[in-house]
């Protein structure tokens, strides 16, 4: 387990621990890495109360380069892979291939996605938010509780997806309500495209 140093100062009827821990890449989640430089942990038992600070180390930092995040991966094969909680965030993807992959609860925060294929993907939670999306293709793709900006908008196929509880504005919502395309059935959820954004 990781090394750690311990200080614990005691005051009846409080007994206050600071813990402060190195935990190696493989004790850190991907989750936890992703979300915070510091984890706080407060708890108590009968009448003492014990606090911890846990401080992941330095690789853990938000904006460090995790996973593919500023990586240039355009034009490359990531069909049907399994890529779940990964992070793309500023990632160079232009055409390339997701098609069938799992990237449930991925961040593509302000990735270029130009020409991207994502048909028939995985990409429930997925964030969005102020990526290129060009030319990019939607098409089937599961997408409950996505997260995206106006830059939806200039995707090229919406055919089958399921946006069920996709955090979007309701001008952008209207805007794809209003398409040709924005239509038919998610073979994967059975939902329909124009219910799953509530379209009129």
């Amino acid at each position: 387990g990781p090394r750690a140093t311990m200080l614990i100062v005691r005051a009846f009827p409080i007994a206050v621990a600071v813990l402060f821990a190195q935990p190696t890449d493989a004790a850190v989640s991907p989750l936890t890495r992703a979300i915070t430089r510091k984890s706080f942990v407060v708890g108590g038992m009968g009448t003492g109360a014990a606090f911890a600070l846990r401080v992941p180390p330095a690789s853990a930092v938000s904006g460090g380069g995790k996973d593919y995040s500023g990586l240039t991966i355009s034009g490359e094969d990531f069909s049907g892979k399994k890529l779940a909680g990964k992070e793309f965030r500023q990632v160079v993807a232009v055409g390339t291939n997701f098609r069938g992959a799992d990237l449930r609860g991925c961040s593509f925060f302000k990735a270029d996605l130009e020409k991207a294929d994502f048909t028939g993907a995985i990409m429930s939670g997925v964030s969005l938010e102020g990526a290129n999306l060009v030319g990019c293709t939607l098409a089937g793709a599961r997408l409950d509780g996505a997260f995206f900006t106006e830059s939806v908008e200039e995707v090229v196929d919406f055919m089958d997806v399921d946006l069920s509880e996709a955090l979007i504005s309701p001008r952008t919502a209207k805007a794809l309500c209003d398409r040709a395309d924005f239509a038919g059935t998610n073979k994967a959820t059975g939902v329909d495209t124009r219910e799953s954004l509530m379209c009129t």
